[in-house]
């Protein structure tokens, strides 16, 4: 089995999920690890914090090799700290995504659970342009519903690394995404790596709730472009899949609730390679 990860925050949290050696249980196994920076931080002391982590990445980054296909994330633009050649600097520490804020408000956006109904602000509009001229891909969980259509307006693949479907977890639907977000996300030719939060999948977080949440998304015709994002480390998830170890029984699971066998390595392995690694 081949299993490409769009998200985990094993970098700056520990609860077991991720493991180098469990990583050798998969034929390959591609990951992308987030550095996340609290919407505590802001400025400088968001910007530092960043710095001290990627640091920290790069001296385990040839061991982390041996076992993955390893790429760096940065999970809230608060660590740019309102300066755009920061974004050349990440660029080159080997930042290839930025999920654009996290719960709260940034000098970039507005998180998901501001309550506001305001889009990008200019520093953000101006962040996104030049992610994309870089070729680091703005993120857009964890954004507000109006951050959401700025960054769709840009007319380029949306990437959401670790979201649901609102609609099959409405609690949480401040943080999940809509039905016509999911089909936006899927018209673009964009990639969702779909979140194994237990709170975010509802129900029992299970691999049942993973398979409806799946299943919702191909039926808005997303074959192609949903991909596992865990949050691994980052969230609470059902014993059943809480780490890399429990992934090979998940798609066994779902073989057994009825998909086919040639969606499951497209959600596992062959979208998120195609989106990442397939040149332009």
């Amino acid at each position: 089995m081949r299993l490409f990860d769009l998200h985990c925050d094993t970098l700056t949290t520990k609860m077991g999920h991720i493991s180098l050696d469990h990583g050798k249980l998969f034929k390959q196994w591609a990951q992308l690890w987030a550095v996340f920076v609290p919407d505590t931080l802001q400025g400088q002391a968001a910007a530092d914090y960043f710095d001290r982590i990627a640091a920290s990445y790069h001296t385990q980054h040839s061991e982390i090799s041996r076992v993955c296909q390893p790429i760096l994330a940065l999970e809230n633009g608060n660590a740019l700290a309102g300066d755009l050649q920061r974004l050349d600097h990440m660029h080159a520490l080997g930042v290839r995504t930025i999920t654009l804020t996290w719960n709260g408000e940034n000098e970039l956006a507005y998180g998901c659970r501001t309550g506001s109904s305001q889009g990008l602000k200019t520093f953000g509009k101006q962040a996104a342009q030049r992610m994309v001229e870089l070729g680091i891909h703005p993120d857009v969980s964890h954004l507000n519903p109006a951050g959401f259509w700025d960054v769709a307006a840009l007319d380029k693949p949306i990437l959401a690394t670790h979201s649901t479907c609102a609609t099959l977890a409405p609690n949480f639907a401040w943080r999940n995404l809509s039905d016509d977000q999911l089909r936006a996300i899927f018209a673009s030719g964009g990639l969702i790596g779909l979140c194994l939060c237990q709170d975010f999948l509802g129900g029992a977080g299970d691999a049942q709730a993973v398979a409806q949440h799946l299943a919702h998304m191909l039926s808005l015709g997303g074959e192609d472009c949903v991909a596992l994002g865990s949050d691994f480390d980052g969230c609470t998830v059902h014993e059943s899949l809480a780490g890399l170890d429990k992934l090979p029984q998940l798609h066994d699971d779902l073989i057994r609730l009825g998909f086919d066998e040639h969606v499951l390595p497209k959600f596992f392995w062959e979208n998120a390679e195609k989106f990442f690694m397939s040149p332009e």
